[in-house]
């Protein structure tokens, strides 16, 4: 779920912010030399910055309602002067800090990203700071999103089990061929008999069709991890 949302932020802002922003892509920049994003610049860079809380959402927890939050940061460079980079101007190249913050919380604001997810929340914005930062005049903002999902857990003591198709999540621990349980027989009829006076006066057979792909994880109560 964490690789998707990240995907489908980066996929709606690139639309979105058109050829106001050079690139728009998952780049944890934090953690990076930031002298490697001037060539990215004006740019919109997505990452997934922790789950805040997971709160159980059934009395025998099974099921948890899990937050998690995303950040974008936006950043733009101009060597002409600081107020360049927080306001921009009338080149389309030179969108300024300032604006794409805007454009980024209206794009993304609200959205759930066609994904089985809570709506995006936007939270905080915060000026990133740093001697480097200010050398190379790059002015950067981080755009904090919250959302949620839902997260089945296993039964105490049980393995996963390999799962039919490759795109459930679970597929991961068959790659990695790590410890699973065997999967359960499939339920595929139900038969009933009615007695009267200790003779049987009627029966029925109740066939379960066979199991479909999936379109989707989701559950009745919401998005699943």
């Amino acid at each position: 779920m964490i690789i998707a949302i990240e995907d489908a932020i980066c996929e709606r802002l690139q639309a979105g912010l058109g050829i106001s922003v050079s690139e728009v892509m998952s780049w944890d920049v934090m953690t990076d030399d930031i002298g490697n994003i001037l060539d990215c610049l004006p740019g919109a860079f997505v990452t997934f910055t922790g789950i805040t809380g997971s709160q159980p959402h059934d009395t025998r927890r099974t099921r948890y309602k899990v937050t998690a939050n995303f950040a974008v940061f936006v950043a733009d460079h101009n060597v002409r002067e600081n107020e360049a980079v927080r306001h921009g101007d009338v080149r389309t190249d030179e969108p300024g800090c300032y604006r794409l913050v805007r454009a980024v919380r209206r794009l993304l604001s609200g959205q759930d990203l066609g994904l089985d997810i809570g709506r995006l929340v936007p939270a905080t914005v915060k000026m990133v700071t740093g001697k480097v930062l200010g050398e190379k005049a790059i002015g950067m903002y981080e755009c904090l999103f919250t959302t949620f999902w839902y997260e089945d857990v296993l039964e105490n003591r049980r393995w996963p089990v390999a799962p039919e198709y490759d795109t459930h999540p679970d597929h991961d621990f068959v790659l990695w061929e790590g410890q699973l349980d065997d999967a359960p027989r499939e339920h595929r009829a139900t038969h009933a008999a009615w007695q009267l006076q200790g003779q049987p006066v009627a029966e029925d057979t109740v066939r379960v069709p066979a199991k479909s792909k999936p379109e989707s994880d989701a559950g009745e109560d919401g998005p699943l991890l």
